[in-house]
C-alpha cells in the first residue's frame, strides 16, 4: 500500500555527484505529483543551507525529500534534529558514493528512488552525536584515507565517482602513520597504535570499506567500532588488507566492537571526518548513539527489521 504524503519539502543540492540533478529534477517532481503530493523545492547554494531549510520546518510538511549525496543527507538530518520534529526523510541519492543509500537498499535510479518514498517504509534510524556538537548518519573516522573524503575535489568526484577517492588516497600512502589512541566504552578499554579507526552505523564506507550486512543493525542503539592496528611488517599488512577485502575481519590487526557510547583519547591531535566531511581536529572526543532519532524511508523488506 502506498504511503500518503500531502506536502513535501524537497531539498536539492545541484552540485552533488555524477547525476545531473538539474535535468532529473522534473522527473522527481513528476513522481511526487503523481502521488497527489505538493512539492516545495529549496535549492542549496552553500554549505549549511540544507540545515537551515529543515530546522525551520513548517507544520504543513509531512515529509522531507533529500536530493544529494551523503553530505547533503547529513545536513538534512542535522536540521531535523534541530527542528525538534521527527517526520520521515526520503533520500534520492545523487552523490558519488551514497553509503547510506547502499546500506538502506535505496536504488540509484532517481525515479525509482522517488517512487520508493511513496511505496517504502519509514523506519527509525540511529544517529551519532559527535562531541554534542555535530550529528552523523553513518560514520566518523580518523587515520588512513580519512582526509581523502573531504580533500578530493568535487569535480573529480562528479567525473569518476568513488574511484576518485581511491586515486586521491593512493597519493597519501607514503604519509600514512599510526596514531596512539585509547578507546573507552562500557567496561572495556582498548589502547594501541592504530592506522585507522571508524565509528559507524553502515554496511559501507567510502564505497570501499564493507561490513557484512548481518553485522549491522541500523536501529539497535549500537555503533560498530572498527579499529585497524599498525601492522609490524609487510606480511601483516598484506594479510590485513586481504581480511578487509574479504570482509572476514579474521585478523589480529582488525578489531570490531559494538557499543553505544565511546570516549576517544589520542596522544596527538587527530583529523576526523563526519559523514565524509571535515569534522575538525581533536585529541579527545565523545560519541554517543541516539537510538531511533530520525525516520528514513527504505524498502519495505530488508535484512534488518
Amino acid at each position: 500500500m502506498d504511503t500518503s504524503f500531502e506536502h513535501a519539502l524537497v531539498v536539492v543540492n545541484p552540485k552533488a555527484g555524477k547525476t545531473n540533478i538539474r535535468n532529473g529534477l522534473f522527473k522527481i517532481l513528476n513522481v511526487i505529483a503523481s502521488h497527489g503530493c505538493i512539492s516545495t523545492v529549496r535549492i542549496t547554494q552553500a554549505h549549511g543551507d540544507a540545515v537551515s531549510f529543515v530546522e525551520d520546518l513548517q507544520d504543513r510538511y509531512d515529509v522531507v525529500i533529500c536530493c544529494g549525496g551523503d553530505g547533503t543527507l547529513n545536513e538534512v538530518i542535522t536540521g531535523m534534529m534541530s527542528s525538534g520534529r521527527k517526520i520521515p526523510i526520503g533520500y534520492i541519492p545523487c552523490g558519488s558514493t551514497n553509503d547510506t543509500a547502499n546500506t538502506l537498499g535505496i536504488p540509484r535510479n532517481i525515479e525509482a528512488a522517488a517512487e520508493l518514498i511513496f511505496r517504502g517504509k519509514a523506519s527509525d534510524f540511529d544517529i551519532g552525536s559527535f562531541n554534542g556538537e555535530k550529528f552523523f548518519s553513518y560514520i566518523t573516522s580518523f587515520g588512513a584515507f580519512t582526509k581523502v573524503s573531504y580533500a578530493t575535489p568535487q569535480s573529480a568526484k562528479n567525473a569518476i565517482g568513488h574511484m576518485a577517492y581511491i586515486l586521491e588516497g593512493a597519493k597519501s600512502l607514503g604519509s600514512i602513520k599510526p596514531y596512539h589512541v585509547k578507546f573507552e566504552f562500557g567496561e572495556t578499554t582498548v589502547e594501541d597504535d592504530f592506522l585507522f579507526g571508524a565509528i559507524s552505523n553502515s554496511t559501507s564506507a567510502g564505497g570501499v570499506l564493507k561490513f557484512p550486512a548481518n553485522a549491522v543493525d541500523l536501529n539497535d542503539g549500537l555503533f560498530e567500532l572498527l579499529l585497524i592496528k599498525n601492522p609490524k611488517n609487510p606480511v601483516e599488512l598484506s594479510n590485513t588488507v586481504i581480511a578487509l577485502g574479504t570482509k572476514t575481519f579474521d585478523n589480529p590487526n582488525i578489531l570490531l566492537y559494538h557499543t553505544n557510547k565511546i570516549r576517544v583519547t589520542a596522544d596527538s591531535v587527530l583529523e576526523w571526518t563526519v559523514d565524509g566531511e571535515f569534522g575538525g581536529e581533536h585529541d579527545r572526543i565523545e560519541v554517543e548513539n541516539l537510538k531511533g532519532a530520525v525516520q528514513i524511508i527504505r524498502p519495505a523488506r530488508q535484512l534488518f527489521e
